[in-house]
């Protein structure tokens, strides 16, 4: 079988990067609404809090996802083995790999690919996940903006 697998000198910086992003966003969420106490937090903060906390929850499943790639030559035989309909397990030419999407495709001779290993909630969530970060980040940044300019024309009119 062919392997276009990555290794694990590549997977594993992926995933400590992963890991590193989701814990640090995950401390500043939390303790972004600890300092304020949660009771006091404005709009603007709970926004940026929960962007962070969607970020957090984004690397961990990317890293999640990341995982299920760090295998041997054995396991992905196997991985390809349970993929493909059987009557075809022994037709299977090789596999590519992709980090963005997270993808571990299995092809078998005469076209076709069946994906493996990767948990199919995976990607969609990933996208889910990345999507309200983004939305709530710029939900943030209008309400800090917002708040800038209601500012000022308040320190303006004394």
């Amino acid at each position: 079988m062919n392997n276009d697998q990555p290794s694990l000198a590549v997977i594993l910086p992926v995933l400590l990067i992963g890991l590193l992003v989701a814990v640090t966003s995950a401390v500043y969420g939390a303790s972004s609404l600890a300092r304020r106490g949660v009771r006091q937090a404005d709009l603007g903060l709970w926004l940026r809090a929960c962007a962070a906390l969607a970020v957090a929850a984004t690397a961990l499943m990317y890293v999640w996802g990341a995982v299920h790639l760090v295998r041997d030559e054995t396991m992905t035989t196997q991985a390809c083995r349970d993929a493909v309909p059987a009557a075809q397990a022994a037709h299977i030419s090789g596999v590519d790999v992709s980090l963005v999407p997270l993808h571990l495709n299995c092809h078998v001779t005469g076209g076709g690919s069946y994906a493996a290993a990767v948990p199919e909630y995976v990607n969609p969530a990933v996208l889910g996940l990345a999507l309200i970060a983004v939305v709530l980040g710029v939900f943030a940044a209008l309400e800090s903006e917002r708040r800038a300019r209601t500012d000022f024309k308040k320190e303006d009119i004394s």
